[in-house]
């Protein structure tokens, strides 16, 4: 089976999220400021009081927000999310699409699991993954 090699993808991701960090940090602003967390941890930036902290994970696509219905994000990151929603924290998802940045609370969002195969990297890779219906997101910048 052939390596996948996501470099390519994943240094674009990297160069989107900081002006897409700057959009969410506005609307999620009474959690302070965030700080953006090491490359293996499973969300991308996180803000923290005493007692609460706010976690937020970037998606960064190559296509605009009505292309598809749904989105996918790897299972294990929505499985995180629950698991610090339950002890009282809160999780985001943002999404920025070529014609503007989306955000979504992780709390009461809707989607299904289920396996998914991508071949655009020059092999298959299979992964459990999060669908999440793309009509519960909120729009906080529009880019033309």
């Amino acid at each position: 089976m052939a390596r996948v090699n996501v470099s390519k993808d994943y240094n674009w991701g990297l160069k989107q999220e900081e002006s897409t960090m700057k959009v969410v940090s506005k609307e999620l602003d009474t959690y302070g400021e965030f700080k953006k967390m090491g490359k293996y941890k499973n969300f991308d930036y996180c803000a923290w009081s005493e007692d609460k902290c706010c976690f937020v994970e970037i998606k960064s696509r190559r296509i605009n927000y009505k292309d598809y219905a749904e989105t996918i994000v790897p299972a294990v990151k929505i499985q995180k999310a629950i698991t610090l929603i339950g002890k009282g924290h809160k999780a985001y998802l943002a999404l920025n699409f070529q014609d503007g940045i989306y955000i979504l609370d992780l709390c009461n969002a809707r989607m299904h699991f289920g396996y998914n195969a991508r071949t655009d990297r020059g092999a298959l890779e299979l992964n459990h993954y999060a669908f999440i219906p793309l009509d519960q997101f909120k729009q906080l910048s529009h880019n033309d």
